[in-house]
């Protein structure tokens, strides 16, 4: 045997059904951002083992996939589920053919081990062909029993087969109850009573030629652990010997101690603590087991006083990372004033940009996004009740309170999240705290609660954000896509980035409004020195273009907000809803087409027909118009008419021109800035703020009519949206005359908010001095107008 030489064998085969997820193996789960497998593996190395051999089954690609990269790692396949002992086989023999004959570690993909049971355990195998680990019968009432008497061991007996010998003396009758009182589950007591009706049970176990009987086996006070050390070579030869003779049908790997131990080979390691051996089978589980890996607020708040987060700071924040550190620390500091030291996630997410791609997420058009400088960022720990408790650094926003549970009673018992939204209990509710900023966080709290299967923790949340109110950069969805990540974090929900999108989403029609996802699209996928083009249903990531730095995106403030929680949320409804009525006229005059999203719109060829398609249904409509035009759609349009107050007209023809020009421009956009064409972009900024202007077009037959026989190409088309202000307007127009700016245009939903420009860097400066003297001064408001560059998207840190 070479005594130096350790491996391990990690059985990740089984199914894993308890955790009701299919969409990967069990040991992919991400615990405290990290997968399971991944951490096991690392304590592993921390403890002396170099070489891996994990044994895959259901879901292989996905456990492959997860390890890609990792060092010394090869794999097994177990075709077919025979128990632990078929599959330790599997990993044992893999290790045989690779002519390895050292010692090797036999572990459970579920269990995280800590390094110090890892580096005992390989001591004791030193001089033992078999070390076994075994826990306090308290630690894992579940697991099979390790018989021990006079510290001589005897063997493993499984807890199913303690329970089928538990059965011997009873009646029949009584055995699913008494199964039930040793904490049978369902699926092994039908096993159990199966094996029973065969063969009748004698009472007693015999191992290494002793007799156990029930009573003493039910008072045994050591658990198997589910972790080993083996001379491989041994523990191959154990293995030939052992059988499926058992209560499951299966080959057991611990029927190879009563021959170790009858040998007097076997030597046991005792692991008392319930944190140097953390396993899951569900998902609640898992997330409590994750809290063992959470880091304290205290030790957060030495890491950034000391220094050592200035290279994180400089990542997420490139130049502007001069003072986040003190930033970061007094909001820690206050976290600790208010609920002590306690395990802690730090989650951020930045403001956005959209600079092409307005109105347009929803319909499935592109948009072509930067994440800025600018952020909400939280504290927040986990509770042990369902009470979300906030508070913020800014007493502009007052500290508030929520269970979830009595949250989600206020709807009814509705089942599905719209028809939450649209219980009395719950719009009286909202109405009641209209604008309070408790009302984000309860948008992804509510929305992440209504799409998994187990209950939430509550949470104790301190925030701080510097984002522009109300200015179109989407501070209020930032605090959305915050609390989203610590949600997901301290939970361990696994999304895929695009289920974390569209929950966020459909979490902030909470507040009123019906819009898309791609604020938040932007948020978390936004990266460091480039623009993201995210497209939508489906959602996926597009081109990522470094933005040169020769260019410089200024946002200014007009000083008008707009507000969702106030009448805006009415108007940008409505807009919704226009492209929803158009576009279901369009479908019924054209069947053939069989479109199924609007941005398909933008696709017609030639650019001719659209124009004439757009001819084909009237240039506005009422209500009721649309009723008498649409008589199979009554129940749907009565659902959108009641998502905003009545217009009195639609602008059917000018709103669809709108989106379907600026799909065309969303979609041409990454290509002209791969290509550095930074004028074409300023152009297409200038046509698309057009569309927004508060001046309303008209689109008669006459008009699209010479449209078509011009073949005017549709990107250079407007449309006309009007979410514009006079204010934006005059924003817009003064940056379009100014020196150095090659284009702007309004920035978000609109009605109030911000403008964004693009202009030569060497000029940017001197354009917001041009600004604040000509613009904001003029008005007597305050400066407000900054540069801005791509910065990091939403994360946990």
């Amino acid at each position: 045997m070479d005594k130096k030489s350790i491996a391990a064998v990690i059985l990740c085969a089984g199914k894993g059904t308890r955790m009701n997820d299919d969409s990967k193996n069990k040991v992919c789960f991400d615990c405290a951002g990290i997968p399971v497998i991944r951490r096991i593996i690392a304590n592993m190395r921390q403890g002396g083992v170099d070489k891996f051999v994990i044994v895959v089954g259901h879901q292989a690609q996905t456990v492959m996939d997860c390890l890609a990269g990792e060092k010394g790692v090869v794999f097994a396949y177990q075709k077919d589920q025979r128990g632990t002992g078929h599959a330790a086989r599997c990993g044992l023999d893999a290790l045989a053919d690779l002519g390895f004959t050292g010692r090797s570690l036999v572990a459970m993909g579920d269990k995280i081990v800590a390094p110090e049971v890892i580096a005992g355990l390989i001591a004791k195998s030193e001089t033992a062909e078999a070390v076994w680990g075994v826990q306090p019968v308290e630690a894992n009432p579940s697991g099979g029993r390790v018989v021990v008497r006079l510290n001589k061991p005897y063997g493993v007996v499984e807890w199913a087969d303690v329970a089928y010998q538990s059965l011997a003396g009873h009646a029949p009758g009584k055995w699913a109850d008494l199964l039930s009182s040793l904490g049978l589950n369902a699926k092994k007591s039908a096993k159990v009573l199966e094996r029973a009706a065969r063969i009748a049970p004698a009472g007693k176990v015999t191992l290494c030629g002793r007799d156990f009987t029930a009573t003493e086996l039910r008072a045994v006070p050591y658990a198997n652990a589910g972790l080993y050390c083996f001379d491989v070579q041994a523990a191959l030869a154990a293995l030939d010997n052992c059988q499926a003779d058992n209560a499951q049908g299966e080959i057991y790997l611990t029927d190879t101690l009563e021959q170790f131990a009858a040998k007097g080979k076997v030597k046991l390691l005792e692991i008392q603590r319930a944190e140097d051996m953390l396993t899951f089978s569900t998902k609640v589980e898992l997330r409590d087991m994750s809290r063992f890996f959470l880091r304290s607020a205290s030790e957060y708040l030495e890491d950034i006083k000391s220094g050592a987060w200035a290279s994180r700071l400089r990542q997420i924040y490139g130049d502007s990372s001069a003072g986040q550190a003190e930033r970061y620390a007094s909001l820690l500091e206050v976290f600790l004033s208010r609920n002590g030291d306690r395990k802690v996630l730090l989650t951020r997410s930045p403001g956005r940009v959209n600079l092409m791609g307005r109105h347009i997420d929803h319909r499935g058009g592109c948009t072509n996004v930067m994440t800025i400088d600018r952020d909400t960022v939280m504290v927040v720990s986990p509770r042990h009740d369902d009470t979300v408790a906030i508070a913020n650094l800014d007493d502009n926003y007052p500290s508030a309170e929520f269970s979830i549970s009595q949250c989600l009673e206020l709807g009814g018992g509705a089942g599905d999240w719209l028809g939450y939204l649209e219980s009395p209990s719950v719009v009286s509710a909202l109405a009641s705290s209209r604008g309070h900023w408790v009302n984000y966080v309860k948008s992804a709290v509510l929305r992440f609660q209504k799409a998994v299967d187990f209950p939430l923790c509550g949470m104790d949340i301190v925030a701080t954000g510097n984002i522009p109110v109300a200015a179109g950069l989407s501070s209020s969805s930032a605090i959305v896509v915050a609390t989203a990540e610590a949600v997901t974090g301290l939970n361990c929900l696994n999304l895929s980035q695009r289920a974390f999108i569209d929950l966020c989403g459909e979490g902030e029609w909470f507040v009123g409004s019906r819009g898309g996802a791609g604020d938040h699209a932007a948020m978390k996928c936004g990266q460091q020195g480039a623009i993201t083009q995210l497209l939508f249903k489906p959602f996926s990531v597009g081109m990522t273009i470094p933005f040169s730095s020769d260019y410089a995106v200024i946002v200014a403030d007009s000083c008008q907000q707009a507000k969702k929680s106030e009448g805006s949320k009415d108007t940008f409804n409505a807009k919704v809803a226009t492209y929803e009525f158009a576009f279901m006229l369009l479908r019924k005059l054209y069947p053939q087409r069989g479109w199924r999203e609007f941005r398909e719109l933008a696709e017609v060829k030639p650019q001719t027909d659209i124009y004439r398609m757009l001819k084909q249904i009237p240039e506005h409509a009422t209500r009721k118009e649309l009723l008498e035009l649409l008589p199979t759609q009554g129940e749907r349009l009565q659902k959108l008419f009641a998502t905003h107050a009545d217009p009195k007209r639609y602008d059917l023809r000018a709103v669809s021109l709108y989106g379907i020009s600026e799909c065309a421009r969303a979609s041409l956009f990454g290509q002209f800035l791969e290509k550095g064409d930074y004028a074409q972009l300023g152009e297409m900024m200038k046509i698309s703020h057009d569309g927004d202007r508060i001046v309303r077009r008209r689109y008669s037959d006459e008009t699209l009519e010479k449209l078509a026989k011009a073949e005017a190409p549709v990107w250079r088309e407007c449309g006309s949206y009007l979410c514009s202000t006079a204010r934006i307007d005059e924003l817009c127009d003064f940056l379009n005359k100014t020196k150095g700016v090659l284009g702007s245009s309004l920035v978000g939903a609109g009605l109030g908010g911000s403008v964004i420009a693009l202009a030569r860097a060497d000029c940017a400066e001197a354009a917001i001095a041009a600004l604040n003297k000509e613009f904001y001064d003029k008005h007597g408001l305050p400066h407000s107008a900054h540069v801005y560059r791509p910065g990091a998207g939403s994360m946990t840190l």
